[in-house]
């Protein structure tokens, strides 16, 4: 079969047994033409060294090192970029990417899940939350420390981070007590059931200063002078 390519004033047919340029040069089969014989050789360029350990196919990239100013997958704001400033994904602009990672080592983003040990010397947040559990869950954030039950209600200690501070105690969302202070006032207070004060088998209770039972209703005391 000939494959033939038609040019404007030039004809070139070529077959199994022959190779005809015009009307000019014809060669036979076993015609050769010398690399040194051509005039006006063309520049061939020669593979650079750096480059030898280097294989690009049509979907990949294998080299030992890659070098840019950016890569980026993507466009617009669908895009993962790194470059200069670091990485990031979710916006063109690495200050407002959703997740970024600047180049000393900064995380930014807008959430996440993570597993195993955080380790750090300062976690700053709103709310920071512990999972769920058989037994509830515990909240800190800046209004104080706050214990749950699975049903979300406070159900346990309570820590008050006001002016007046206080520890309170919970069950089942229904306050039953704590100790508060109260403009240099401490005060010990229960809504069911008696305050008890007990020392160790051994021990003693001792008040010390004033005490005072002016708005008391005192019982079981027998009074000891001397």
């Amino acid at each position: 079969m000939n494959i033939i390519i038609r040019r404007t004033l030039n004809l070139i047919i070529l077959s199994n047994t022959k190779l005809l340029l015009g009307e000019n040069a014809f060669m036979g089969p076993n015609a050769r033409i010398s690399w040194t014989q051509v005039t006006e050789q063309p520049v061939i360029p020669v593979l650079p060294a750096y480059i030898a350990s280097t294989k690009i196919t049509s979907t990949t990239i294998e080299s030992p090192s890659i070098f840019g100013g950016t890569i980026a997958i993507g466009s617009g704001n669908n895009v993962f970029k790194a470059d200069s400033e670091g990485i990031h994904l979710g916006n063109a602009s690495f200050v407002n990417a959703p997740f970024r990672v600047s180049m000393d080592g900064k995380l930014t983003a807008l959430d996440g899940t993570f597993t195993g040990t955080i380790t750090g010397s300062t976690i700053t947040g709103s709310t920071i939350k512990t999972a769920t559990t058989s037994a509830g869950n515990l909240e800190l954030s800046g209004s104080g420390f706050i214990a749950r039950n699975t049903l979300g209600e406070k159900n346990g200690v309570v820590i008050d981070n006001g002016n007046f501070s206080s520890v309170d105690f919970y069950y089942r969302d229904q306050y039953r007590g704590g100790i508060a202070q109260t403009a240099g006032n401490l005060a010990l207070t229960t809504t069911m059931g008696p305050i008890i004060i007990e020392a160790a088998q051994a021990s003693s209770t001792m008040f010390r200063g004033k005490v005072d039972f002016t708005n008391a209703t005192v019982t079981g005391i027998v009074a000891k002078f001397g």
